[in-house]
């Protein structure tokens, strides 16, 4: 398989925000989209009467959601469009993977597999989005001069409109240093040019700031830890006793039988690596550590998938806790090896004390000297 680079193609130097918004904005479609037909009762735009000839099924609207981004995109420029057109983009893909049980299976839009298929979409989307380019650093590999440089250009496009802040100049200044080539120093060129943007301030932005740091500051405490193992540990138990229940049942859970053998593997992998952490946590906390944010990793990729197939969008509740675990469980980590949790406000830096004079004795004289401490 060819990289990227070899097809023309470069890693995007402000991707992160567009994605995460359009992952955000498809979960939030297709649970809210769940519960108003569960609600409402399934109505059907064009009529209830199975033998009537128009139904229009809102994965059309989604697609023309998704055309709609999709234009904006290809024909339009600048950091609002970009938002807008993720935002638009992601409304439409919900709308149109929560008819994913209607193509796949005669059984219909309740069909039992299809919420395991839409959760492993969003985590593959997930995944892709939290992989995405977040201006941490420069692009490195193969091709990474010009996957700099095309970065470079990037910012210095978005900010022809609406400036760049500072941090944003900085990034496009660090892309570019120690470049010799034409384009290279025509870019640095065009940052002096554009207007510096102030960052606007956004109740939103404060409010999700305020809550990451609470929540890093409540992570970091010993009884929430001790909290959070012990949850893992409980959560764990009970759904083994729940699958191995749900085993039992005998013709009801025939349908999902394969599935549900696969989910009580990967709970017994899960459990176990949760009793393996608890009890290495007195000897070892960063392997214990490792080994329980294994397990909830192991539970929130192939678990959960067949916990949704099993139990529809009642998984939902596991899926919420398995989150706080693994912020929790991510956050001891880092405060294990010295990096501060994301959100975390930096410590306080408290002067240390001066030390007390040394006392030097003369050998001539025989007294003592006081000599301050360099």
């Amino acid at each position: 398989m060819k990289p990227l680079t070899s097809l023309g193609a470069r890693r995007s130097a402000t991707s992160a925000h567009p994605l995460r918004l359009f992952v955000l904005s498809g979960i939030l479609t297709v649970l809210l989209t769940r519960a108003f037909l569960a609600l409402a009762g399934y109505p059907k735009l064009g009529g209830k009467d199975p033998d009537a000839t128009v139904h229009i099924s809102h994965m059309l609207w989604g697609g023309l959601l998704m055309a709609a981004s999709q234009v904006a995109l290809l024909g339009l420029t600048g950091r609002r469009a970009r938002i807008g057109a993720s935002t638009v983009g992601g409304v439409g893909f919900g709308l149109f993977i929560d008819q994913v049980g209607k193509q796949v299976s005669n059984e219909g839009y309740l069909y039992a597999p299809a919420a395991g298929l839409i959760y492993l979409s969003f985590a593959v989307l997930v995944a892709i989005a939290w992989r995405a380019d977040d201006g941490t650093g420069p692009a490195e590999g193969t091709g990474a001069a010009t996957t700099r440089t095309a970065q470079a250009a990037e910012l210095v496009l978005h900010g022809v409109g609406d400036g760049l802040t500072t941090a944003e100049r900085a990034r496009a200044q660090r892309l570019l240093r120690g470049a010799t080539g034409d384009t290279d120093r025509a870019l640095l060129r065009a940052l002096d040019t554009l207007p510096t943007r102030e960052p606007r301030p956004s109740a939103w932005h404060d409010a999700r700031d305020a809550v990451g740091r609470r929540f890093a500051g409540a992570a970091g405490r010993a009884g929430v830890v001790r909290a959070a193992v012990v949850l893992a540990l409980v959560m764990g138990f009970l759904r083994l006793g729940r699958l191995a229940a749900g085993g039992l049942d005998g013709p009801a859970a025939e349908r999902e039988w394969n599935a549900l053998v696969a989910a009580l593997a990967c709970a017994t992998v899960t459990w176990g690596l949760y009793v393996y952490g608890a009890r290495t946590l007195r000897r070892d906390r960063a392997t214990a550590f490792r080994a329980l944010r294994a397990g909830i990793l192991i539970d929130l990729l192939p678990g959960q998938v067949l916990n949704f197939t099993i139990h529809q969008f009642s998984a939902v509740q596991d899926l919420a806790v398995d989150v706080l675990l693994l912020g929790i469980v991510t956050a001891e980590l880092q405060r294990i090896s010295g990096r501060p949790a994301p959100g975390a406000a930096a410590p306080a830096v408290v002067p240390a004390a001066p030390p007390p004079p040394l006392k030097l004795t003369s050998t001539l004289r025989g007294d003592a000297t006081d000599v301050p401490a360099r």
